[in-house]
């Protein structure tokens, strides 16, 4: 068994090898697009540092958006932490800095505290809310105000009492909830994050007690924060109990009216949930911007072109290699040899190759058959493993077609080595034609057997 030991043992560094060979192909294949791939974005992201960024622009949060577009997350949050202190500064009423490149402003932004900048921020927020720089608003004698999507599924328990103002009604009339469409204006300069704040009408102590009502975003609004010197609406509405019914022969516009005159304030921190900074950022992020647009526009036409320049340059290398594969059989041989021939001379080659592998057997030993034959079998297939990967073009259904290929070539030295060894088995073996007759002949039985079943009982 020693020479069976060997073999097994010598074809396993076979294997190896002949592997090593197919993964260089594939990695010769695809070496040039990844470094493509960073040329690309490294001017894409030499082109967003020398983009000039204006501290009075209320715009300029949104090349946040553009250093994240371009892959550059590290450089996005210094640029946030910087774009946040500006408007800190002018939130703050600190004059404004002069305008600066994004790359000075991301070098600014690693040098600032977070932590430091949050503490500013939290001790900002009260004095905007105090000064009324964000002021609800409610024209309760203007236009009737369409009823928001939101409240279709109330169905009929839901009457108009006023202009941007709904009572819900149980069926023995009692109020369920009040529902207030409602303004709020931004008259700072610089955009405010507010997705969902608490309204608070009236003053305490007053009967009948004035409702905290809840706020939010219109179901189709996308945009969690107020622009600047703009007024935006929110729905707002209060639950059955939160609040008192109005006098005998006193409407509930009226009565609303009367809440809302004695005082309107807007209950909100700037961490709506946590991270003051972080999550007013990730808000103020999507302002709209043309520059900004435009930008990334053109980043995307320039990865398309990019794109569109490699697939071209693959299309040209696979012509080249099919019209220089075309071309060597001309070259070598002048004319090409008929099918018939072509077949014979494959054919000869198998029958030479068992007549060369059974005298090697048989005057030496099988494992000597069997390793010249597997050698002179692993190197075409090796040459022919590394032309798959190397000839340029493979993507998509082309790329799973070379993986095939590639197994077929690597299985391809054992499987004639395997196949050359049982028909000289065949051949001096007795034993061994005795079995495969033996197997034959219980696979003629087995299918003339299945096919008078089918016969009999189908």
């Amino acid at each position: 068994m020693s020479w069976q030991q060997a073999l097994v043992r010598w074809l396993g560094w076979a294997v190896l090898v002949v592997c090593l060979v197919a993964s260089e192909g594939a990695r010769a294949q695809t070496k040039t697009s990844p470094a493509m791939a960073q040329a690309d974005t490294t001017q894409e992201r030499q082109r967003l540092l020398t983009q000039q960024v204006l501290p009075t622009d209320p715009a300029r949060f949104a090349w946040g958006r553009a250093a994240e577009a371009v892959g550059q997350g590290a450089d996005a949050i210094h640029l946030r932490l910087a774009l946040a202190d500006d408007w800190l500064r002018a939130l703050e009423g600190a004059p404004a800095p002069a305008a600066s490149s994004i790359e000075a402003a991301i070098a600014h932004g690693r040098e600032l505290d977070p932590y430091f900048l949050e503490r500013r921020a939290r001790a900002v927020w009260p004095a905007i809310l105090q000064a009324q720089q964000l002021r609800a608003e409610w024209d309760r004698d203007g236009l009737d105000v369409p009823r928001p999507p939101e409240l279709d599924a109330l169905g009929t328990e839901l009457v108009q009492e006023g202009p941007g103002l709904w009572v819900r009604r149980a069926p023995d009339g009692r109020p369920r909830g009040l529902y207030l469409w409602l303004g709020v204006r931004n008259s700072l300069a610089e955009p405010l994050p507010l997705p969902e704040f608490a309204l608070q009408l009236g003053r305490p102590g007053l009967q009948p007690a004035a409702p905290l009502m809840q706020c939010a975003l219109p179901r189709y609004s996308t945009r969690p924060l107020v622009p600047p010197q703009t007024t935006q609406y929110y729905l707002c509405s209060a639950v059955e109990g939160g609040y008192g019914l109005p006098p005998a022969g006193v409407s509930w516009l009226a009565q609303m009216g009367q809440w809302f005159s004695q005082g309107a304030a807007l209950q909100t921190i700037i961490p709506q949930h946590d991270q003051a900074l972080s999550r007013t950022a990730r808000i103020l992020v999507q302002v709209d911007n043309p520059a900004v647009d435009d930008f990334l526009r053109g980043a995307r036409e320039s990865t398309e072109k990019q794109q569109q320049l490699q697939k071209e340059r693959a299309q040209v290398a696979a012509a080249a290699a099919k019209k220089a594969r075309d071309a060597t059989p001309a070259r070598s041989s002048g004319e090409s040899l008929p099918l018939w021939l072509k077949r014979l001379a494959f054919l000869g080659g198998v029958v030479g190759a068992l007549v060369l592998y059974g005298l090697l057997a048989h005057h030496f030993s099988v494992a000597v058959a069997s390793g010249v034959l597997w050698v002179g079998l692993a190197i075409p297939s090796a040459i022919y493993l590394r032309s798959i990967w190397t000839m340029g073009g493979i993507d998509g259904w082309g790329k799973l077609a070379a993986i095939i290929m590639s197994g077929a070539a690597i299985a391809a030295p054992f499987a004639c080595t395997l196949a050359a060894y049982t028909v000289y088995k065949l051949v001096v073996s007795e034993r061994a034609r005795r079995k495969a007759i033996l197997f034959l002949l219980g696979v003629i039985v087995f299918i003339l057997l299945h096919a008078l079943e089918r016969w009999l009982f189908w």
